[in-house]
């Protein structure tokens, strides 16, 4: 069945097409239905989900230009692709605390700017995210900057280099 479906897309997107141009008169919007042939053809072959996740930003694409063109809606229709990440969390299972606070924290500023329209204020609710983050869920490598075995090298060559100077090597100006 699945070949099928992917035999017939190339009809069914030029079906789409016309039937978009003729009927309601967007012929722009017609040829985003062009891009259901690749479409069909990673969906339909192999491990759905793993191919879902890789066809979500063709997947975004598709749904933001049918909302922009289609419908005008390009404003809010931006919000499409924070599918992209989203599903990449869920589906590969990398989801934890860190994610978590950074998911709500863009779901606050969402709402914070489609319902006061206060987009431009709420932006500064993303500099928690790294203060949650540090606070709240510190990695053990955080501000790390060498190892203790690079400091005992960088000692050892320091005293080194100046037990080895001597008073002649010093011009006086």
């Amino acid at each position: 069945m699945r070949h099928r479906i992917i035999a017939a897309m190339p009809f069914i997107s030029l079906l789409l097409f016309l039937a978009s141009g003729f009927v309601l008169d967007a012929w722009l919007l017609g040829l985003s239905f062009f891009l259901l042939i690749p479409l069909s053809i990673v969906l339909l072959t192999g491990n759905f989900v793993r191919k879902l996740n890789q066809a979500m930003p063709l997947i975004t694409v598709l749904v933001f230009l049918w909302l922009a063109i289609g419908l005008d809606l390009a404003h809010p229709g931006w919000v499409v692709f924070f599918a992209i990440p989203i599903t990449d969390m869920f589906l590969n299972g990398r989801l934890n605390a860190k994610k978590m606070v950074t998911l709500g924290i863009t779901v606050v500023y969402l709402v914070i700017g489609f319902v006061f329209e206060l987009w431009h204020p709420g932006w500064l609710i993303f500099l928690l995210i790294p203060i949650v983050n540090t606070l709240f869920f510190p990695s053990k490598n955080n501000f790390v900057f060498m190892n203790k075995s690079d400091i005992k090298r960088h000692i050892n060559n320091f005293v080194f280099d100046v037990k080895n100077e001597s008073d002649d090597d010093i011009e006086i100006l």
